[in-house]
Protein backbone atom coordinates (compact mmCIF):
# COMPACT_ATOMS: atom_id res chain seq x y z
CA UNK A 1 0.00 0.00 0.00
CA UNK A 2 2.82 2.31 0.47
CA UNK A 3 5.18 2.75 -1.90
CA UNK A 4 9.02 3.21 -1.17
CA UNK A 5 10.86 6.01 -2.01
CA UNK A 6 14.32 5.26 -2.61
CA UNK A 7 16.73 6.90 -0.71
CA UNK A 8 18.75 8.36 -3.24
CA UNK A 9 16.12 10.34 -4.63
CA UNK A 10 14.80 11.71 -1.07
CA UNK A 11 18.15 13.22 -0.60
CA UNK A 12 18.06 15.08 -4.23
CA UNK A 13 14.68 16.41 -3.27
CA UNK A 14 16.17 17.35 0.36
CA UNK A 15 19.55 18.60 -1.23
CA UNK A 16 17.48 20.99 -3.53
CA UNK A 17 14.96 22.47 -0.86
CA UNK A 18 17.96 23.22 1.14
CA UNK A 19 19.95 24.69 -1.80
CA UNK A 20 16.67 26.63 -2.42
CA UNK A 21 16.32 28.10 0.92
CA UNK A 22 20.13 28.41 0.89
CA UNK A 23 19.99 30.91 -1.92
CA UNK A 24 16.84 32.63 -1.12
CA UNK A 25 18.74 33.77 2.82
CA UNK A 26 21.29 34.37 0.90
CA UNK A 27 19.97 36.88 -1.31
CA UNK A 28 17.70 37.76 1.30
CA UNK A 29 20.94 38.99 3.46
CA UNK A 30 22.64 40.79 0.73
CA UNK A 31 19.73 42.73 0.13
CA UNK A 32 19.52 43.75 4.07
CA UNK A 33 23.20 44.24 3.73
CA UNK A 34 22.77 46.64 0.82
CA UNK A 35 20.15 48.26 2.82
CA UNK A 36 22.18 48.83 5.73
CA UNK A 37 25.19 50.14 3.21
CA UNK A 38 23.20 52.46 2.17
CA UNK A 39 21.86 53.90 5.18
CA UNK A 40 25.42 54.23 6.50
CA UNK A 41 26.63 56.08 2.97
CA UNK A 42 23.26 58.40 3.88
CA UNK A 43 24.08 58.97 6.98
CA UNK A 44 27.79 59.50 6.66
CA UNK A 45 26.98 62.03 3.61
CA UNK A 46 23.95 63.92 6.27
CA UNK A 47 26.77 64.19 8.89
CA UNK A 48 29.07 66.00 6.69
CA UNK A 49 26.77 68.30 4.85
CA UNK A 50 24.27 69.30 7.88
CA UNK A 51 26.90 71.10 10.26
CA UNK A 52 28.41 72.68 6.81
CA UNK A 53 25.03 73.96 6.05
CA UNK A 54 24.48 75.14 9.52
CA UNK A 55 27.72 76.58 9.29
CA UNK A 56 26.33 78.77 6.89
CA UNK A 57 22.75 79.45 8.35
CA UNK A 58 25.07 80.86 11.09
CA UNK A 59 27.45 82.72 9.40
CA UNK A 60 25.25 84.79 7.36
CA UNK A 61 22.60 85.40 9.53
CA UNK A 62 25.42 86.76 11.85
CA UNK A 63 26.43 89.17 9.19
CA UNK A 64 22.51 90.49 9.03
CA UNK A 65 22.46 88.71 5.41
CA UNK A 66 19.26 87.09 5.12
CA UNK A 67 18.93 83.57 5.22
CA UNK A 68 20.36 80.90 3.89
CA UNK A 69 17.66 78.82 1.91
CA UNK A 70 16.73 74.39 1.73
CA UNK A 71 15.08 72.88 4.50
CA UNK A 72 15.96 68.85 3.66
CA UNK A 73 18.34 66.60 4.94
CA UNK A 74 21.18 67.01 2.72
CA UNK A 75 19.96 70.57 1.47
CA UNK A 76 20.82 74.54 1.00
CA UNK A 77 23.56 75.27 -1.31
CA UNK A 78 21.97 78.60 -2.39
CA UNK A 79 19.37 81.22 -1.66
CA UNK A 80 21.56 83.47 0.47
CA UNK A 81 19.78 86.36 -0.32
CA UNK A 82 19.24 90.00 1.14
CA UNK A 83 21.92 92.48 -1.23
CA UNK A 84 22.13 94.75 1.74
CA UNK A 85 25.60 96.42 1.50
CA UNK A 86 27.84 96.49 4.10
CA UNK A 87 30.91 95.38 5.23
CA UNK A 88 29.72 92.46 7.77
CA UNK A 89 27.24 91.45 4.84
CA UNK A 90 30.65 90.79 2.84
CA UNK A 91 32.21 89.05 5.38
CA UNK A 92 29.40 86.85 5.58
CA UNK A 93 29.32 85.76 2.34
CA UNK A 94 33.26 85.33 2.02
CA UNK A 95 32.98 82.40 4.65
CA UNK A 96 29.64 81.37 3.89
CA UNK A 97 31.87 80.57 0.45
CA UNK A 98 34.79 79.23 1.92
CA UNK A 99 32.54 76.96 3.99
CA UNK A 100 30.37 75.62 0.90
CA UNK A 101 34.51 75.20 -0.26
CA UNK A 102 35.59 73.01 2.15
CA UNK A 103 32.22 71.07 2.12
CA UNK A 104 32.76 70.24 -1.56
CA UNK A 105 36.11 69.07 -0.87
CA UNK A 106 34.97 66.78 1.80
CA UNK A 107 32.59 65.21 -0.48
CA UNK A 108 35.07 63.89 -2.94
CA UNK A 109 36.18 61.24 -1.22
CA UNK A 110 33.07 59.84 -0.24
CA UNK A 111 32.09 56.40 -2.00
CA UNK A 112 28.46 55.69 -2.70
CA UNK A 113 26.72 51.98 -3.48
CA UNK A 114 25.85 53.01 -6.22
CA UNK A 115 27.30 55.29 -10.14
CA UNK A 116 24.08 57.27 -9.47
CA UNK A 117 24.67 58.89 -6.25
CA UNK A 118 28.34 58.93 -6.56
CA UNK A 119 27.16 61.04 -9.58
CA UNK A 120 24.71 62.74 -7.78
CA UNK A 121 26.58 64.03 -5.06
CA UNK A 122 29.14 64.72 -7.19
CA UNK A 123 27.27 67.61 -9.12
CA UNK A 124 26.16 68.52 -5.52
CA UNK A 125 29.71 69.75 -4.89
CA UNK A 126 29.76 71.38 -8.07
CA UNK A 127 26.99 73.13 -6.87
CA UNK A 128 28.55 73.94 -3.62
CA UNK A 129 31.41 75.21 -5.59
CA UNK A 130 28.98 77.61 -8.07
CA UNK A 131 27.77 79.18 -4.82
CA UNK A 132 30.74 79.76 -3.64
CA UNK A 133 32.29 81.16 -6.29
CA UNK A 134 29.11 83.23 -6.73
CA UNK A 135 28.65 84.51 -3.11
CA UNK A 136 32.25 85.93 -3.37
CA UNK A 137 31.34 87.92 -6.28
CA UNK A 138 28.57 89.03 -4.59
CA UNK A 139 30.22 90.09 -1.49
CA UNK A 140 32.58 92.23 -4.14
CA UNK A 141 29.74 93.98 -5.56
CA UNK A 142 28.25 94.65 -1.86
CA UNK A 143 31.47 95.91 -1.13
CA UNK A 144 31.47 98.37 -4.07
CA UNK A 145 28.29 99.34 -4.36
CA UNK A 146 26.99 97.80 -7.62
CA UNK A 147 23.78 97.29 -7.38
CA UNK A 148 22.44 96.05 -10.51
CA UNK A 149 25.97 93.52 -9.87
CA UNK A 150 24.38 92.11 -6.75
CA UNK A 151 21.05 91.62 -7.58
CA UNK A 152 22.19 90.07 -10.81
CA UNK A 153 23.98 87.57 -8.65
CA UNK A 154 21.10 87.36 -6.22
CA UNK A 155 19.18 85.85 -9.01
CA UNK A 156 22.23 83.87 -9.80
CA UNK A 157 22.13 81.77 -6.36
CA UNK A 158 18.09 81.29 -6.83
CA UNK A 159 19.03 79.54 -9.96
CA UNK A 160 21.76 77.62 -7.73
CA UNK A 161 19.38 77.65 -5.18
CA UNK A 162 16.88 75.47 -7.45
CA UNK A 163 19.41 73.72 -9.32
CA UNK A 164 20.78 72.39 -5.29
CA UNK A 165 16.70 71.38 -4.28
CA UNK A 166 16.48 69.34 -7.33
CA UNK A 167 19.50 67.27 -6.36
CA UNK A 168 19.33 67.10 -2.50
CA UNK A 169 15.01 65.39 -3.54
CA UNK A 170 17.04 62.60 -5.90
CA UNK A 171 19.54 61.86 -3.02
CA UNK A 172 16.94 61.78 -0.36
CA UNK A 173 15.16 59.60 -3.17
CA UNK A 174 18.12 57.32 -3.20
CA UNK A 175 18.66 57.14 0.52
CA UNK A 176 15.05 55.55 0.69
CA UNK A 177 14.64 52.16 1.84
Amino acid sequence: MFRKFPLAKLSTRRAELLSSLLFVSVAFTASACSRYTRTKQCRALIAQVNPALDDVLTVTHSAGAGGAGGGTSAGGAGGVGGASGGSAASNGYVAAAGRYERLAKQLGPMEFGSEEMAKLVAEYAGVLNSAAETLRSLAAALESNNSPEAERLNRELERISTHERSLVARMDAWCQP
